[in-house]
């Protein structure tokens, strides 16, 4: 017996959930600074309360957040990003995203 596993699509957050909420609360602190990181101390500072997660969470839906220091402060604590605002094909990055080489 063989088992293939099959490739699902992820969906947007629900609104209505507290989770959907604080996804989409986060989305839109991360894209109204593109420039500047975020950190996790004031991500919680502007109400969500579990950042890691939901920042773990969007990532796993493909959403491309990185980690990167503040700017002008290299040493310092460093933040979250939103490099692209719109989700990788099924939640996972392809070759493409990763810098991996194309296969023949």
């Amino acid at each position: 017996m063989t088992f293939q596993a099959e490739r699902t699509r992820t969906l947007p957050p629900e609104p209505d959930s507290s989770w959907g909420r604080d996804a989409a609360r986060l989305l839109a602190l991360l894209e109204d600074n593109p420039d500047d990181t975020m950190t996790i101390a004031a991500i919680r500072e502007r109400g969500i309360g579990t950042p890691a997660q939901v920042i773990y969470a969007l990532q796993l839906a493909g959403y491309d957040i990185d980690r990167a220091p503040e700017p002008g402060n290299p040493c310092g604590p460093l933040g979250y990003r939103l490099r692209n605002g719109i989700p990788r094909s099924g939640g996972r990055a392809d070759a493409s995203d990763t810098g991996a080489p194309d296969e023949p």
